[in-house]
């Protein structure tokens, strides 16, 4: 009954969202205004009649599914302390990004070394945490929102910087999938300003290509880094002979 509120409760805010009236959905289904009340507010709706309202807003059941789960998911940003636990807790570090990232518990358990208890105890924390939500037989649902982000300059965001950026770049950039563009010239301050809104513009296509891989089976999937900087930079190597 908690999935068939929560998807109710879905269906209401895209019908608002989309200037949908309950007298426009009485329409569609022969009923009356208040017939149409008493199905919302009661959470009593048939599966046909469930999927006759979606179609109103061009929706089907599975991407209302689909926005009910997002619309659980609301942490932005986690606090320091939490970030600083993580980076000091490599395995739990890495079950959660996993988690985050859209590997099952299961997937985690076959693909790495991972003592049960442990592993246990770090799902608990996630939970703890709110990063996680756990559920029986180690089933999680991620809290975070779609849009979660790193603190700018946080303990992650170090991490990153002290142990996977050099990491990062010690590759040929000449494997499958990789690649590596590196240009230089001289630019006005407007130029490098619209260079930065294309980049921004560059991380939500890959967003984007993220969401619309949800469905490919993990197997197929590899965890991709992409690193795009641009910065006004005179190289040492010349800047030491400045005036």
């Amino acid at each position: 009954m908690a999935l068939a509120k929560e998807l109710i409760e879905t269906l209401k805010k895209e019908l608002r969202k989309n200037h949908i009236t309950y007298a426009d959905v009485g329409r569609v289904l022969d009923l009356s205004e208040s017939s149409i009340k008493r199905l919302f507010s009661e959470g009593d709706m048939s599966l046909s009649r469930l999927e006759a309202i979606c179609d109103i807003i061009s929706l089907d059941i599975s991407q209302l599914a689909e926005k009910a789960r997002e619309s659980r998911r609301h942490v932005l940003e986690l606090s320091y302390e939490k970030e600083k636990e993580l980076v000091e807790n490599e395995l739990l570090l890495m079950i959660a990004v996993h988690l985050i990232y859209g590997w099952t518990y299961d997937l985690i358990l076959e693909s790495y070394h991972v003592d049960i208890h442990e592993g246990q105890r770090c799902l608990t924390r996630l939970d703890s945490m709110g990063i996680i939500e756990l559920l029986p037989e180690n089933k999680v649902r991620i809290i975070l929102s779609p849009s979660f982000q790193w603190i700018k300059d946080g303990p992650i965001q170090k991490f990153f910087e002290s142990q996977v950026q050099s990491e990062f770049f010690t590759s040929h950039f000449t494997g499958k999938g990789e690649l590596r563009v590196v240009v230089n010239g001289w630019m006005s301050m407007n130029s490098i300003q619209a260079f930065h809104e294309n980049i921004h513009r560059l991380a939500k296509e890959f967003e984007l290509h993220k969401q619309n891989d949800k469905t490919v089976p993990i197997e197929q999937k590899r965890g991709t880094t992409m690193v795009i900087a641009i910065r006004p930079l005179t190289l040492q190597v010349f800047e030491k002979h400045s005036k």
